[in-house]
């Protein structure tokens, strides 16, 4: 017999059992009969016949029970090496920590107090560990159109198209006009970057303390508002840039009755370039998410300008980027005294993430404050790919899938 798990195997058991049980009910009708009388010779042909039988279901009822307890274990050793493996992800990162701290360029010495290690005698107060409680961070989601593509290697290229072919109209000889078709090609600006966090040495010593998930979550908040920042923010980054980096007002749009009809308006301008404005998506901030939830859409018309998840009609994503620029050190971001209203077709935005990540234990530096540093380095770039575009044959040099729109209060 072969079985798919132990499961399959349990229930052939049962069902081997329940047959022999039937057959070993009729062999006690014929026991009993025997008892009474000799008996006949279809009777004794049938005694045998079901003490075969019986024989038989107890060989596979055998059989199935050495199947179930062998598929058994095996389940039950993959679940405990899942488990296992699951648990050392932790514990590699923490004997990693451990290992680094330890190494003998790191002059570290532990000093014991001379007290023993039993935590309870030593009089020290027993902690029940709670959910951390994180760091609080909005407008960290991405748009929609979007796609981030990791582990890019080698040079990128993107093929443009800058011109059409137009049909002449000529006579039936006339020799055609020779048409050029022009190309051009974009390539990624990639810069390096990365973070250094601190972790508490105490952290890293208590069993208790999930070190894996602490770093796993500082990296990936610190990566989620990285993107965040330079996809949504106007400053006018040196490096890595998104779209509205530098970007100016296209318009403004007043959260009165006429912010429906003008946000359609907005994205009416895409459509006039040639894109499909169906991919549009719309970057705000949570106050006038709020505001626009409760804008009528025009005189007549019921509803409002932001339901059932849309914004007239359209995606949109709610950041406070959107309303930052550079401080006056042009390295920190600050909130303009306006608000925002970003339109664009984020698919025309390639993120990409370069080569490796490579992830640095340092025990040294950090010492004298008794944590170890661990540093993540890579590399990201931020393309956008409607920059060298052209519209209705006119070539473009700067970004046409995305415009900003100021925010006006109602008179």
């Amino acid at each position: 017999m072969r079985f798919k798990n132990s499961n399959e195997a349990e229930v052939k058991r049962r069902e081997l059992l329940d047959q022999q049980s039937e057959v070993n009910d009729k062999l006690e009708v014929l026991e009993e009969t025997l008892v009474k009388r000799e008996l006949k010779d279809a009777e004794k042909k049938e005694h045998a016949s079901l003490a075969r039988e019986f024989e038989r279901l107890q060989r596979e009822i055998d059989l199935c029970s050495r199947e179930y307890t062998a598929l058994y274990q095996s389940e039950k050793s993959e679940r405990e090496a899942k488990q296992a493996e699951k648990k050392n992800v932790g514990e590699q990162l923490r004997e990693a920590l451990k290992s680094a701290r330890a190494d003998k360029n790191s002059r570290e010495i532990v000093l014991g107090n001379g007290t023993g290690g039993d935590v309870t005698s030593s009089g020290a107060i027993t902690l029940n560990l709670q959910d951390m409680i994180p760091t609080l961070n909005e407008g960290l989601g991405l748009p929609s159109g979007v796609t981030i593509v990791t582990g890019v290697t080698g040079n990128e290229l993107w093929p443009v198209s800058l011109d059409d072919a137009d049909f002449e109209e000529v006579g039936e000889t006339v020799e055609l006009k020779d048409q050029d078709l022009h190309f051009d090609k974009i390539s990624p600006t990639v810069n390096r970057s990365g973070a250094t966090f601190a972790v508490s040495n105490q952290a890293i010593d208590n069993a208790d303390f999930d070190v894996l998930g602490l770093v796993r979550s500082k990296i990936t908040l610190a990566e989620k508002a990285y993107l965040a920042k330079k996809v949504y923010s106007q400053a006018a980054f040196t490096g890595i840039k998104g779209p509205y980096s530098g970007m100016t007002s296209a318009g403004t749009i007043t959260m009165d009755k006429t912010a429906y009809k003008n946000l359609l308006l907005a994205v009416a301008s895409f459509g006039a370039k040639g894109y499909d404005d169906s991919d549009v998506c719309l970057v705000m901030d949570k106050v006038t998410e709020a505001e626009l939830k409760a804008t009528p859409k025009a005189d007549g018309q019921g509803g409002f300008v932001i339901e059932n998840g849309k914004c007239a009609g359209y995606d949109y994503v709610t950041s406070h980027y959107i309303n930052t620029t550079l401080d006056a050190d042009g390295k920190t971001l600050k909130d303009t005294t306006d608000r925002f209203i970003g339109v664009g077709l984020f698919r025309y935005l390639a993120v990409q993430q370069h080569g490796q990540v490579r992830l640095t234990i340092d025990p040294v530096t950090g010492a004298r404050r008794n944590v170890t540093l661990v540093t993540i380095n890579t590399a990201w770039s931020i393309t956008d790919l409607s920059a060298k575009t052209t519209t209705n044959g006119k070539k473009n040099s700067t970004t046409t899938a995305f415009a900003l729109y100021k925010v006006a209060e109602p008179a």
